[in-house]
């Protein structure tokens, strides 16, 4: 069995059951190595549960941070000095290499392909719209990268499509390699019995509502929430009794408490623990997300896992593969406020409960054991080349 390497320097929960399903594909012969200065403790402690020994932390790193951080793609650089880590990666004498990215720990992934002469694939997400202010040195950089790159496990056709417009050759580019922590969700929301339920709306004081629409991310300008809340203030004339829970906080959380908190349609929950957000999954009727820029948002797939309809932006790069529209879902223009009105509007005339099923359905495909499976062939595709 081949010893697989994926070199990663920062995750969150839900990569953990997809390499929790690699591994076991790989009969213990998947490997990770990851910044423990990049990654939570709590995913730390996972990770380790899951891949034991084969979970290689990095202790020692620097970054220096050049330009400016707001949130979209290439609005900044950071430079990564992690000590140590070609060192770390020579150690699992891997068969075959994973790098996240062009960019941060994929040189040292890069060189020790190149000197071992092991395949390497590039695990990716951008698009073209995400990639739209890209600079010139930037795209030299990754075209020159790609001339040892033997192939790609990208999230979906977007994806894809921006690789291709880069010069790589679509034969080396295999889709399907995202998903979120969905089985694990979906199984918290169908424990929640309806009495409990029905609690927890009391306490959110939104058991008497129509339709309620649920946000659940970051409360930063990249999210367009600004757009949603500006938005709400004309639906809900239309539609009173519906109401619009924001999961989540950043720098724009106090202001938009100041400007909409006096508004009784809208929740400003702030920010939760991430093993509650099952709750508020289980309670809302319709989760929207009006992002500016979205590679693949992994909310998407884990709100469909528990069975929502789907109002998602256009500027989000999973709507391709997640929202069909008129079956489980609906696109709209974050830009455009009559667009994101009828988006909202929309679910009024539709039955919730059939467009909810179709989601979980369409998720299903997308499932961490589906995901590492697609990965599992394209890294067999590769090795065999």
């Amino acid at each position: 069995m081949k010893k697989v390497l994926w070199v990663n320097p920062s995750f969150l929960d839900y990569r953990i059951p997809l390499y929790d399903e690699l591994n076991k594909l790989y009969q213990n012969n998947f490997h990770l190595i990851y910044s423990k200065q990049r990654v939570p403790q709590r995913c730390i402690d996972k990770i380790e549960s899951v891949l034991k020994g084969n979970a290689l932390g990095l202790l020692t790193e620097k970054n220096v941070s050049i330009g400016k951080k707001d949130g979209f793609a290439n609005s900044g650089i950071s430079l990564p000095f992690p000590k140590g880590l070609y060192r770390l990666i020579k150690s699992v004498k891997a068969d075959i290499v994973i790098a996240e990215g062009f960019f941060q720990f994929t040189p040292w992934a890069l060189a020790y392909a190149i000197f071992n002469r092991k395949p390497i694939l590039i695990a990716y997400e951008r698009t073209a719209h995400t990639e739209r202010n890209c600079p010139a040195w930037r795209r030299m950089y990754r075209k020159f990268v790609n001339l040892f790159v033997d192939g790609y496990v990208v999230n979906g056709i977007l994806t894809k499509q921006y690789l291709v417009s880069q010069g790589v050759s679509e034969n080396v580019i295999f889709t399907g390699a995202m998903c979120a922590d969905s089985l694990h969700l979906a199984e918290k929301v169908k424990m929640i019995k309806p009495e409990e339920r029905l609690f927890f709306k009391r306490e959110l004081h939104i058991e008497k509502k129509e339709i309620i629409y649920l946000y659940v991310g970051r409360l930063i300008t990249l999210k367009g929430v600004a757009y949603l809340l500006d938005a709400w203030k004309e639906h809900i004339l239309s539609h009173p009794n519906d109401h619009l829970l924001i999961v989540g906080e950043g720098p724009l959380f106090d202001d938009f408490v100041q400007g909409y908190g006096f508004m009784n349609s809208i929740s400003f929950v702030g920010n939760i623990d991430y093993s509650r957000i099952s709750e508020y999954y289980a309670v809302a009727d319709v989760f929207v997300i009006p992002t500016l820029e979205d590679n693949w948002s992994l909310v998407v797939p884990e709100a469909m896992a528990c069975g929502l309809p789907i109002a998602c932006s256009v500027y989000n790069g999973c709507h391709p593969e997640l929202v069909h529209e008129g079956k489980n879902g609906v696109l709209f223009d974050t830009l455009n406020k009559t667009s994101l009105l009828y988006a909202l509007s929309y679910f009024h005339s539709v039955d919730l409960e059939l467009f909810g099923k179709e989601s979980m359905k369409i998720e299903q495909k997308y499932n961490p054991q589906n995901t590492a499976r697609n990965i599992f062939k394209a890294i067999e595709t590769v090795a065999e080349k």
